[in-house]
């Protein structure tokens, strides 16, 4: 029509690298995509400047679990056992609620032999593997996308079968979160409840992930689940102040307690901590910075309620243990968290293609 302004010529569209569907990244505004690309530069810089010394998740949990099963599996009972075993490790009694463990699992695992250990943990990796497969294989272009994925899943899960991380309960905790997220589905929402609920009776460490999922299905008018999660963490809480009762008489004023619960850590010593929890951590942080980054723009951009779920959950997780300091909470994100390597090339294509666009508006008059 004369006067009228042609439209714009939209990009050409581009066959996916790895990830066979539009993302969050897609479709953005020149100027919206170089702020993130600016900003993604940034994160990469700020986790360079910011490492520091931290206290890895497999020396902080072993000696003290390790030594508690040692001494249930002699007979002793578990609280007696546990606080002798803090003792030996020079560890804070108090608050106890949060510096004894709760003693579901060690009471199990006494009950089993060794290899049962082992071979649970472990089957509760595979279990956990396999989910995630199932979930993003379908979503992948290439067989290299998908070797990629089978590499990252089982470099999260490697380190916790081995001998002193199984004694932990925050080991079993972090698969059983891992398997929740990839298990919660509309038609499936209680069998994730029951994950999450098991998680919790092994570990206060669980409790956040349980909140975060209650408000998000909450949010999601998923009400069936949300009364499910509510009613899980009443019973996480029931059992927490049964736990909190039996200490009541067994620790006192004079015995040590933990410093304040604020310790502030940087965003490199958190990326450090999260990729020495998992077989990551080998590599130098010259490469482990930069793939922090990758994965966090990965899971941002992979439009997926599992990605929606993990991705928030992860996020609560590196803020509390930013604030914090806890190399517990790692393992609430470590499993998973590299993952989102998978899905950053296709996120950064995306970017580079916005950020290029060069499309002009051209305005012909027409005199009458």
């Amino acid at each position: 029509m004369p006067g009228s302004t042609p439209p714009a010529p939209l990009r050409r569209s581009q066959r996916p690298l790895w990830l066979g569907q539009p993302g969050r990244m897609t479709g953005l505004s020149p100027m919206v995509a170089r702020g993130i690309l600016a900003l993604l530069i940034l994160l990469i810089a700020i986790g360079y400047a910011t490492q520091g010394a931290f206290e890895p998740v497999g020396e902080r949990l072993p000696p003290v679990t390790t030594t508690i099963l040692d001494h249930v599996r002699h007979g002793q009972s578990f609280y007696p056992a546990a606080l002798d075993a803090l003792r030996e490790n020079d560890r804070a009694l108090r608050p106890a609620l949060f510096a004894v463990p709760l003693p579901a699992l060690f009471v199990t695992l006494a009950a089993l032999p060794t290899l049962v250990w082992h071979g649970g943990l472990l089957l509760l990796g595979i279990a956990m593997i396999a989910g995630w497969l199932r979930r993003v294989v379908p979503v992948l272009e290439t067989r290299s996308a998908i070797g990629l994925l089978a590499i990252l899943l089982i470099a999260g899960f490697y380190p916790l079968p081995s001998r002193p991380m199984v004694t932990a309960p925050e080991s079993w905790a972090a698969m059983l979160i891992s398997l929740s997220l990839v298990q919660r589905r509309p038609e499936a929402g209680l069998s994730a409840v029951a994950l999450g609920l098991v998680a919790m009776i092994l570990t206060p460490m669980a409790l956040p992930y349980a909140i975060v999922m209650l408000v998000l299905a909450a949010q999601a008018g998923a009400r069936r689940e949300a009364i499910g999660w509510m009613t899980a963490l009443a019973v996480a809480l029931l059992v927490l102040a049964a736990h909190a009762h039996a200490l009541n008489t067994l620790v006192s004023a004079v015995d040590p307690a933990m410093g304040s619960p604020v310790h502030v850590i940087a965003p490199g010593t958190l990326i450090a901590a999260v990729a020495d929890a998992q077989a990551i951590g080998f590599l130098p942080t010259s490469v482990v910075v930069p793939l922090a980054v990758l994965a966090a723009l990965g899971w941002v951009h992979w439009r997926a309620p599992a990605a929606r779920r993990a991705g928030v959950t992860m996020a609560v997780y590196a803020l509390l243990t930013l604030v914090t300091g806890s190399p517990v909470l790692v393992l609430g994100l470590s499993p998973l968290f590299f993952l989102g390597v998978v899905f950053a090339p296709d996120a950064v294509r995306e970017l580079i293609l916005a950020a290029r666009d060069r499309r002009r508006i051209t305005v012909t008059r027409v005199v009458r």
